[in-house]
This record gives structure tokens, sequence and C-alpha cells, in this order.
């Protein structure tokens, strides 16, 4: 009877074993991971990127040389006059010299409307652009194909008084259609795409 009962197991074996069946101690969950999720597109800040920047001074240079072509035929008029109207002589000796003076004529004042027409429908397309109007985009496109061409084409009216101007309307006609075909082709880059979408 001794060894049966000294066998039982007390009330306090079961606490103090760790094998018992009383409650888990409280712990606390782990740390949740930090997740965020990163957009595709960076958020647009405003500000321009560097390839519309580089075609906005790309187009201003080209207005800066298209200011100076105008300056340097006004301030010699007279002889880039003579020089045209003599280059037309040689060309059409049966022609009048009223019809030729009315020709060259024609030519400078068709020239100096081409060329303000389109300088102003670029300032223009410019500014809507800075505004993220992407239909501009493809507009100042067009006049810099337009400007580039009647760039060319005065070059090739005015050679034969290219050296009335101290050698300017040599030079500077195709420097500004370069000018101006770096300004179209760089409104085209990715970063000017990007920057339109987010608006």
């Amino acid at each position: 009877m001794q060894n049966s009962a000294a066998e039982q197991p007390g009330p306090d074996d079961s606490a103090g074993d760790g094998s018992g069946t009383g409650p888990a101690p409280h712990r606390p969950p782990p740390p949740r991971p930090e997740f965020r999720v990163e957009p595709r597109h960076p958020v647009a800040d405003g500000a321009a990127p560097r390839a519309l920047s580089l075609a906005t001074w790309a187009w201003v240079a080209s207005f800066a040389v298209l200011i100076g072509i105008a300056a340097a035929t006004a301030l010699d008029l007279s002889s880039v006059r003579t020089a045209l109207e003599g280059s037309l002589a040689q060309q059409s000796p049966t022609t009048s010299h009223r019809d030729i003076t009315d020709a060259v004529s024609l030519t400078l004042l068709v020239s100096a409307g081409t060329a303000a027409l389109l300088l102003v429908a670029a300032l223009i397309c410019l500014q809507l652009l800075r505004a993220r109007h992407a239909g501009a985009r493809i507009a100042l496109a067009v006049i810099g194909l337009l400007s580039a061409g009647a760039a060319v084409a005065f070059w090739t009216l005015l050679a034969d008084a290219s050296s009335a101007t101290g050698g300017v309307l040599q030079w500077a006609p195709l420097a500004y259609a370069g000018l101006v075909l770096v300004g179209t082709a760089t409104l085209f880059a990715a970063q000017v795409g990007d920057w339109l979408r987010r608006k």
C-alpha cells in the first residue's frame, strides 16, 4: 500500500514537468517584411525632360540664325537685288528690266513672308508643347520639315547673291536648316513621349 501511494504523482509534479498540457506561453508574431510597389514609370513632377530642353534650345538658336539672315539681307539689300537682277538678266536676256525687278521683289517678299509665318507658327507650337499638348509635337515636326525645305530653297534662290552679304547667305540658311532638323528630331526622344503621356 505504501509503495503504490508513493508511486502516484503529486499535484505539483505535472506543473513542474515541461510535458504538461497547460496553455502555451504567448509569443509575439514575427515582424512583417516591408513591401512596397514601385510604379512602372516615375511620377511626373512637372519638370520638362532634358531632350525637350535640347529641342527648345535648338529651335531658339535657329530663330537667332533666321533673324541674322533677315538682318544681313536688309542691311545689304541693294547689293542683293543687284546680284539677283544680274543673274536673271543673264538667264533670260529677252526679259525686260521691269519684269526682272518685279520677279526679284516678289522672290524677296515671298521669302520674308514665309520665314515670318514659319517662325510665328513654331513659337506657338513650342509654347503649346511646353504646356504638354501632345498634338503640338506633330505640328512642330511638320513646321520643322517645311522650315528646313524653305531654307534650302532660299539658299538655292539666293546663291548668286551669297557674296553680297559678306558670305552670310552662303552658310546661314544651311545652318538654320540643320538646327531646325536637330530640334525636330529631338522632339521624338523617348523621354519627351513619356513626359507627354504622364500629363
